[in-house]
């Protein structure tokens, strides 16, 4: 058992390892040495090599007994997989966010503020920091689904593919012409909850996730990358 202390240097390992990899900092195929880790964070090998076994069960790293650690890599295959799997559970999350809203005011108003967001995000004039604003915003929104939805194994499932989702989002080398539509995407679908539609909502998120899995398939085929598996 860790000492409390290097729980802690863990956790922190952990988080920061998961953060860079989200974001793309960390590859996918990145070699992940203990020796460069510790220099890295600071911290001693134990929590370290706690914090890669942590990552490696929620699939963000590889271990290979005498290979080392490293980030793991992409494949269409598991690129298609988490997205069929996200086409089962985000429609009914929404569907469930549909009914909560309709019956909360509150959940109602923010809602309606986020509708309100993506508005002035789509009259804003297309820049890095525009794509930004709304991949920031799109995440709240997310979440904001996530945390009303009633079924609590719904919400914690779709809540551990997070990791996932957003590193195959930077994967997609952020296509502006693909920013454009998904703000539409986004709008269509507060529109739906806000009107209390629960069918076209999931139909929104539904659609969405087709759209945008096309867009990851097409951009990594241009541009895979060394982390990418295009056989798989």
């Amino acid at each position: 058992m860790s000492a409390p202390g290097e729980a802690s240097k863990a956790d922190l390992v952990h988080r920061q390892l998961k953060e860079e990899i989200e974001l793309g900092e960390l590859a996918p195929g990145t070699p992940l040495s203990e020796l460069w880790l510790v220099e890295r964070t600071g911290a001693s090998r134990t929590p370290v090599r706690e914090a890669l076994r942590r990552l490696a069960a929620e699939g963000l790293v590889d271990l290979a007994p005498r290979q080392g650690a490293r980030v793991s890599r992409v494949s269409l295959r598991s690129v298609r997989d988490l997205f069929d799997f996200r086409s089962l559970l985000e429609p009914a999350a929404m569907r469930e966010a549909t009914e909560a809203a309709a019956a909360d005011p509150e959940l109602r108003r923010v809602f309606a503020a986020m509708r309100t967001e993506f508005a002035r995000t789509a009259r804003r004039v297309p820049s890095q920091a525009r794509s930004r604003a709304f991949y920031e915003l799109a995440d709240r929104f997310d979440w904001a689904i996530i945390g009303a939805t009633g079924n609590e194994h719904l919400r914690r499932t779709i809540a551990e593919l997070r990791p996932h989702t957003a590193r195959l989002r930077n994967l997609s080398h952020v296509d502006p012409r693909r920013v454009e539509v998904s703000v539409t995407e986004h709008l269509r679908m507060c529109d739906a909850l806000l009107a209390g539609d629960a069918d076209e909502a999931a139909a929104a998120v539904a659609d969405h996730l087709a759209q945008s899995l096309a867009t990851i398939f097409r951009n990594l085929a241009v541009g895979p990358g060394d982390g990418v598996d295009l056989l798989g």
